[in-house]
């Protein structure tokens, strides 16, 4: 019986020890997080909410992107400099000037200083009031686009002449003189518009002629074409203070007739006004090439 006893020692023995090497391999599992099954969807669920924190600042960055491109888009910049000198002058003033002046550079003719113009037959509008009025729109306009644009006048109350205007836009660098006037006539059916420039016959400025019909025709052209007005053609004179005495390229438009009851009502008009003064300016970046 001792025998049989001592045979089944051993198997207890191995019988303890892959026990004991089963508790050892299920407490060494627990202690590396091999966890029981709702613990793993716990974990899963961690996952989870970090990639949403991901994905939210991620599209915080893009809402913030779309901030700045917003702002971006909002921003009002200065316009670019387009490098060209416009001088506008402003036909007349409010009271006109008798006394005279030289019609040229060393001319023996003499004309006055400076005339009172036409006024609306209509509306009552002095020219010198409406020239002003299209002047000033226009050099907004033309600043808007980036000119460097010098004025002859910006108030009724000046006594400027002919003469003077053009050496204005000399002393201040003009590359071109471009003179707001508009017309009157005793034939009140007459309408339309036109330009005056210098002849190559000129006896001061031959050599501004063909400089002086290119701007003529660009500017009238482009104002017809924006307001309807009748094109009348560009004209030379030779006979004009103000272009005798330039020295860059010179035109005169006429914009219209104030002695023409369309033509004067239409004049008045700020929408009509607005395409006057969009047609001249295209017409100033026509003659630049712009």
């Amino acid at each position: 019986m001792m025998i049989k006893k001592k045979r089944w020692i051993p198997l207890v023995i191995l019988l303890a020890i892959v026990c004991a090497i089963l508790l050892a391999g299920f407490a060494y599992k627990k202690y590396k997080g091999i966890l029981p099954e709702e613990d793993t969807s716990e974990q899963a669920d961690d996952s989870v909410t970090e990639e949403d924190k991901t994905t939210s600042d991620q599209t915080d960055t893009d809402k913030e992107q779309k901030q700045d491109d917003m702002a971006s888009d909002m921003t009002t910049e200065e316009p670019a400099a387009n490098s060209h000198v416009v001088v506008i002058d402003p036909g007349h003033q409010g009271r006109g000037d008798s006394s005279t002046e030289p019609n040229g550079p060393g001319s023996s003719t003499m004309k006055a200083r400076v005339t009172g113009g036409t006024h609306g037959t209509t509306t009552g509008v002095y020219e010198y009031q409406l020239t002003l009025v299209i002047s000033q729109q226009l050099q907004a306009e033309l600043e808007n686009r980036g000119y460097t644009v010098y004025m002859t006048r910006t108030s009724h109350d000046v006594n400027i002449s002919n003469m003077e205007r053009a050496q204005y836009a000399t002393n201040v660098g003009g590359e071109i003189a471009v003179r707001i006037h508009a017309n009157g006539v005793d034939n009140a059916s007459v309408s339309g518009a036109m330009a005056l420039a210098p002849s190559s016959a000129n006896p001061y400025i031959a050599y501004l002629a063909d400089s002086s019909w290119n701007l003529s025709k660009c500017i009238l052209d482009s104002y017809c074409g924006a307001t309807g007005m009748r094109n009348q053609g560009v004209s030379t004179s030779d006979t004009m203070t103000g272009i005798n005495w330039s020295t860059v390229p010179v035109t005169i438009l006429e914009m219209g007739y104030m002695t023409n009851p369309t033509d004067d009502v239409n004049m008045e008009d700020p929408a009509y006004q607005a395409r006057m003064v969009q047609g001249i300016a295209d017409g100033i970046d026509a003659y630049f090439g712009l």
